[in-house]
C-alpha cells in the first residue's frame, strides 16, 4: 500500500470571504505537480483533505493528475494541530493507496509517526506543495518511496 501525503499549496487570506485560499504561486505550484504526476499514472482509492479551503483547492487541482474513481472528500482529523495517532492507527489497516492533503505540523508529525513511531522526530521538510509517497512494508513499518518538492519542477533541463 502507498500513502501519498501533500501539504496544501502556498496561500493567502481572502478577507472578503474570510477564507485561506491558494494564491497565484500556490495554484501554479500545485498545477505543475499535478501535470508531473499525470505522467506517473498514479491510482488511488480516495483523495481526502482536511476540509480547510486551501486543502480542498489543492486536492481538486491534484485530482487532475491522479486517477481516482471516488469523489474528493473532506475528512476529520487532518487539521494542523490534530492528534496523528488515531489517523496513523487507522492507516495501518488500509489496503488501498490513498492521497491525504493537509497542513503543518500535522503532515510532518504523521510522517514521523509512521516512519519512527515518534511524531516529534522531524524527518521531512514539508514546504507548501510538497508531495511524499510512503510505502507500507508491513503493518508496523513504512519507508519513504519518493518525494517531490514543487521547486524541483522549476528547473529547466535543456
Amino acid at each position: 500500500m502507498k500513502l501519498y501525503l501533500v501539504r496544501h499549496g502556498d496561500y493567502t487570506v481572502d478577507t472578503m470571504r474570510r477564507l485561506d485560499v491558494l494564491n497565484e504561486k500556490g495554484t501554479k505550484e500545485i498545477i505543475r505537480v499535478a501535470n508531473f504526476l499525470s505522467h506517473l499514472n498514479l491510482h488511488v482509492s480516495n483523495i481526502l483533505h482536511s476540509g480547510k479551503f486551501r486543502a480542498q483547492q489543492t486536492a481538486e487541482l491534484l485530482a487532475n493528475g491522479i486517477v481516482c474513481n471516488q469523489p474528493i472528500q473532506s475528512r476529520q482529523g487532518l487539521d494542523p494541530n490534530d492528534d496523528v495517532t488515531a489517523v496513523a492507527n487507522e492507516i495501518a489497516h488500509w489496503s488501498d493507496d490513498v492521497l491525504l492533503v493537509g497542513h503543518l505540523p500535522f503532515m510532518s508529525k504523521l510522517v514521523s509517526k509512521l516512519l519512527t513511531g515518534n511524531e516529534n522526530k522531524d524527518i521531512l521538510a514539508f514546504k507548501t506543495g510538497t508531495f511524499v509517497c510512503l510505502e507500507q512494508i508491513d503493518r508496523a513499518r513504512w519507508m519513504v518511496n519518493w518525494m517531490l518538492v514543487p521547486d524541483l519542477l522549476n528547473i529547466d533541463l535543456k
